[in-house]
């Protein structure tokens, strides 16, 4: 016959899993912080200096907001995330190449073309193109330009067409050294206040 020794645990080993439990919505809650602020401060590369004029402004990643208001928190008994379900998130996070479907990648040449984008309640440009004629507007194609002016108007270029484009890669979502130190120091204090409250 054998001999067993067997050493019970204390009863932390459930107070442990409440209290990590309780520090996950916390923890999704930094990590979305911090995707924020790198969304905020602008990831490199620089954009071309087409998208800074179509923006007017040279942060990356900012537009209009859509990106950084999409991004939510999530958390488990021993798990936190932050992440977005937008579409083009993931080529921007880990960049790639976007080719056109059919007539063309049609890009805003500039910063008129997205006010008038604006002005007409224009999604898409063809919505746009059929609002300026409408209003008047002369419309051409010049090679891989589409040409606007008003009745004898100066002409402006309103898109430029591509058949592809290239996206760098600009990550907004990992944790930095920095902040896994963060997180590994608050996942410790928790340890060391339900190893306390078992005393």
């Amino acid at each position: 016959m054998g001999v067993t020794i067997v050493k019970k645990l204390p009863k932390y080993g459930k107070n442990l899993k409440k209290k990590i439990k309780t520090v996950m919505p916390y923890i999704a809650q930094y990590l979305r912080s911090c995707a924020d602020k790198k969304i905020n401060e602008g990831v490199p590369p620089a954009n071309a200096p087409l998208t800074q004029a179509v923006k007017q402004g040279s942060k990356t990643l900012r537009d209009n907001g859509t990106l950084a208001a999409s991004i939510s928190e999530h958390s488990g008994d021993d798990w936190a995330a932050a992440g977005t379900n937008l579409k083009y998130a993931k080529i921007n996070q880990e960049g790639g190449t976007i080719r056109s479907k059919g007539k063309g990648l049609w890009i805003p040449a500039g910063a008129e073309t997205r006010r008038l984008m604006r002005r007409y309640g224009a999604t898409s440009p063809g919505q746009l193109i059929t609002a300026l004629r409408s209003a008047g507007y002369q419309l051409w194609r010049r090679g891989k330009a589409f040409m606007a002016a008003k009745k004898n108007g100066k002409p402006f270029a309103l898109f430029i067409i591509k058949d592809s484009v290239q996206i760098p890669p600009r990550p907004f979502l990992y944790i930095s050294g920095q902040e896994e130190k963060f997180i590994t120091n608050k996942i410790n204090s928790a340890l060391m206040e339900s190893l306390e409250e078992d005393k």
